[in-house]
This record gives structure tokens, sequence and C-alpha cells, in this order.
């Protein structure tokens, strides 16, 4: 089973605790994050998340966006945590995995199809080129995978391809999420299934918003 909701606040306060006792700057440069110490012990570790700047100040954990956004949701923030905590610095394998493919993912994998595959064909299927305008905000670029493919660098170590296939009278459309084959280094299965999900009902959100528009 993945975390439930009312779990959220006791993840994040233990993966705060783990990480004070870590090497933070160490922590931030297998993370590929920026590290910034400042008064009285404070330090500040900095990356991108989604087309975000933010930054974690540490001891107390606290995250903050460097470019104007809103706070981020609590299951975000403890992904984000999770990264710190879980980065081990290796490079990007630079060959792409599918969920299933991925240490632990067999077992999460009916999870991962109906959270995230689904969603991703149900709303962009027949519109398959919105997906590209849509991505741009998270810092997606065109991928040449499928008739229409993105990569979207969700954190500096982990980026994720989303592909689509248009249907046509003889197949519906289909769809797929990638990972490069180190996302194991960086995030437990649990939480690769919860930013694939992110991923994607931030981008039909978008998308939403860009049709009411």
């Amino acid at each position: 089973m993945l975390p439930q909701q009312e779990n959220y606040p006791l993840a994040r306060r233990l993966a705060v605790q783990n990480l004070r006792q870590t090497n933070l700057k160490e922590r931030a440069a297998r993370g590929g994050a920026s590290y910034e110490p400042g008064r009285d012990g404070e330090v500040k570790v900095g990356f991108r998340y989604l087309g975000r700047e933010l930054s974690v100040s540490f001891p107390e954990g606290a995250i903050a966006t460097q470019n104007g956004f809103g706070p981020i949701p609590l299951r975000e923030e403890i992904l984000i945590l999770h990264y710190l905590e879980r980065a081990s610095g290796v490079p990007l394998e630079e060959q792409w995995a599918s969920f299933s493919e991925i240490p632990g993912g067999v077992v999460y994998n009916s999870v991962f199809l109906a959270r995230c595959k689904s969603p991703l064909i149900k709303f962009f299927g027949d519109e398959p080129e919105s997906l590209l305008s849509m991505a741009g905000a998270m810092g997606g670029e065109p991928l040449n995978l499928g008739d229409v493919g993105v990569r979207i660098p969700a954190f500096p170590f982990v980026p994720l391809a989303l592909v689509l296939w248009r249907g046509d009278a003889e197949f519906p459309a289909e769809g797929s999420i990638l990972f490069d084959a180190s996302v194991s280094k960086y995030l437990p299965v649990e939480d690769t299934v919860i930013l694939a999900e992110t991923v994607v009902w931030k981008l039909v959100k978008a998308k939403s918003k860009e049709k009411r528009a």
C-alpha cells in the first residue's frame, strides 16, 4: 500500500529528522543542489523541482519557493525531502525504463497504471500536442518518442518521459510514463508513483485551466 494521507505529517517529521543527522553539504552535492550555510547553524539547500526554484532550510526543514509560486502541498514536500534523503549522486544512465522495470515496480504496477498512466491517456490521448504546451511550465522539452513525447526534469537527477501515441479507427490512444533507469537511487518506489501521479494531475489541471480561460 502507498502511504495514506494521515501518515504524511509523521513522514515529513521523520524525513527532516533523518536529514538533520546527515552531512547536508554532501546530501546537496549528491542531489545536484546548492548548499548555503547561514547564521546560528542554519543551512539552505536549493534546487529546481518541476520548474520551480526552491530552498529547504535546516534545522526546521521549511521549504520555500523562489519564483512566486504558492506553497507546496504536504505530499510534495515529503517527495522533496525524500529526494534529498536518498540522493546517491550517481549520474543518469540516460536509458528510459518503464515503471515495472524499476526495482519494486512490479508490486505497485497496478496502482501506477490506474493513478498515473490511465489519467494521462484519458486527458491527453485525444489532444497529444497539448501535452507539450502544458509541460513547458515544468521545464518540459520535446522528446523524440511516440507521436508526442516530453521530458520533464522533476528533480536534478530524476527526469520523467511522458509519451503518447494517437489513436485511430482500429486502436485507441496509448501512452506511457518512463523513468531514467537510475531513479531508484533517488526515490523509493512508492514515491516514484506519487511523483508521476503529481506530474500528470498538474498537467491535467493546467489544461483544464487553459480551456476555461
